[in-house]
């Protein structure tokens, strides 16, 4: 079976949003109790990666 079109760079494309969200998270998480703010900044950040995920535009993501 042949695979799908593009799927070399879709998982390129999705390896870079997975080590974002990892650095995110891995940035605030020894500062939670210290500055909440730096927290919430990367629960925002997550979020905004992970909606873009969610949205699917998969044609704007192999450009």
């Amino acid at each position: 079976m042949q695979p799908a079109p593009n799927t070399e760079a879709l998982d390129e494309h999705l390896r870079v949003v997975i080590q974002a969200l990892h650095g995110a998270v891995s940035r605030a998480m020894p500062h939670v109790k210290d500055d909440p703010q730096m927290a919430e900044k990367a629960i925002a950040d997550c979020k905004e990666i992970l909606d873009e995920v969610i949205e699917g535009n998969v044609s704007e993501w192999l450009k």
